[in-house]
């Protein structure tokens, strides 16, 4: 377990986490690991959904694990007025609030901004969903595809040959989870001048429509289109020199040749080994004429990449100053030497599996680095040392567990 070199960024912050899945928990997960102190709060049966997502080991699922390191679990029925109540005492001396169920759903828990606000002026109440808070849309459900889809980013992936191609990853919950806790420092920040709350308020849709953008505001001010290029090419409106080829092993490299240098068909063609009737061509010594006559140029690139290993194209084209990388699988990933320097493999011990490996923080500060400080926790793990933080005894405790109203783990406390 990586121990913490100084006090956290974010230390003395207390987020109450009601979120769930990925949007939400992403958020929190990145404030946690610079010091927040991250309560989450889970239904007192099975607890957040994510809990079940995808691979699980001796009950645990890895999905959740990515995105619940160094928080503290507390499990209680919400619909209950006992677990009502703790949840209220705990918002006393919160700061944040997080949520990202459908919009009206915090306020039939009573927990709305207004009711959270009566108890802790200073509270910030932060909202994410499928669309906003407000609108036509407000009351549809998000989710991860439906968004990549309605916001425009599917209309920019794939080639004319296939149509659109969702991202083989959720990444407009991703994108969404980080303008969340932009969304949330913010706030904190205007707090510090002004000493009151306020509403964050942020969803799958704006983060859809925000990742392109550029091409987005293109539109806004010229109505211009994006049509999908053809294979293997990467954007619209880019030439042969910019996409993705397969070569002779059967492993693909990303060629990035229209930028950063000049004379840029001659330098990728020249290092593939083409003769000089085709790096001379007088029709693609431009980008332009490399777009105008792209099917011929895909040809000749694919080819030429065809009969050159991974490794001896690239190394070719970097002899030519041109940039291409390898299209990495995970294994290549997790060995990659600037991958292991920049701390992108954390480690921890969970109770229940062991050794835990996990994707390391993203963001490095020089004073107070984010730090992985405790596994990702059992439902309910919490409950009795947070009830006693409360003043709660451990006879009280105990008739709650008993009444249902908390959940998950229960070790058991002394009278």
């Amino acid at each position: 377990m990586t121990e913490p070199v100084a006090p956290g960024a974010l230390d003395g912050v207390t987020i109450l986490d009601f979120t769930q899945l990925l949007q939400g928990p992403v958020a929190t997960q990145v404030l946690a690991d610079f010091g927040a102190r991250v309560i989450k709060i889970e239904n007192s049966g099975l607890g957040d959904i994510g809990r079940r997502q995808g691979i699980t080991q001796n009950g645990m699922s890895y999905h959740w694990a990515a995105n619940n390191r160094n928080k503290e679990c507390v499990s209680v029925d919400l619909k209950s007025p006992d677990g009502l109540a703790i949840v209220r005492e705990l918002v006393a001396s919160a700061d944040v609030v997080t949520s990202n169920f459908r919009p009206g759903v915090m306020e039939k828990l009573a927990l709305g901004h207004e009711e959270l606000a009566a108890i802790n002026p200073r509270i910030i109440s932060a909202f994410a969903s499928g669309y906003g808070r407000t609108g036509p849309y407000r009351h549809r459900r998000g989710q991860d595809l439906a968004l990549q889809a309605m916001g425009g980013f599917l209309a920019l992936t794939g080639h004319a040959e296939t149509g659109p191609v969702p991202a083989g990853t959720w990444i407009v919950d991703y994108i969404a989870g980080m303008q969340f806790a932009i969304g949330i420092l913010t706030a904190l920040a205007a707090r510090e001048r002004t000493g009151r709350g306020q509403v964050v308020d942020t969803s799958l849709l704006n983060a859809s429509v925000a990742v392109h953008f550029q091409e987005g505001t293109e539109f806004l001010n010229t109505a211009g289109d994006f049509p999908r290029p053809i294979s293997p090419l990467a954007h619209a409106h880019q030439s042969a020199l910019y996409g993705v080829y397969e070569t002779a092993e059967g492993r693909h490299v990303a060629l990035v040749g229209e930028y950063y240098v000049d004379r840029q068909w001659w330098r990728v063609a020249s290092a593939l080994g083409e003769p000089d009737e085709v790096t001379g061509d007088p029709r693609l010594q431009t980008v332009a004429g490399v777009i105008e006559h792209e099917h011929e140029a895909v040809a000749i690139l694919r080819a030429a990449f065809a009969r050159h290993s991974l490794d001896d194209a690239i190394a070719r084209l970097e002899e030519h100053d041109v940039l291409a990388t390898p299209v990495n699988g995970y294994p290549e990933v997790f060995a990659d030497p600037q991958v292991l320097h920049n701390g992108l493999i954390a480690e921890t011990t969970h109770e229940v599996v062991g050794t835990l490996r996990l994707v390391g923080p993203p963001i490095a500060l020089s004073e107070t680095p984010a730090t992985v400080r405790t596994a990702p926790r059992l439902l309910g793990e919490d409950n009795i040392a947070i009830l006693r933080e409360l003043g709660y005894d451990d006879d009280r405790i105990a008739r709650l567990h008993a009444d249902g109203v908390l959940g998950g783990v229960h070790r058991g406390v002394t009278a």
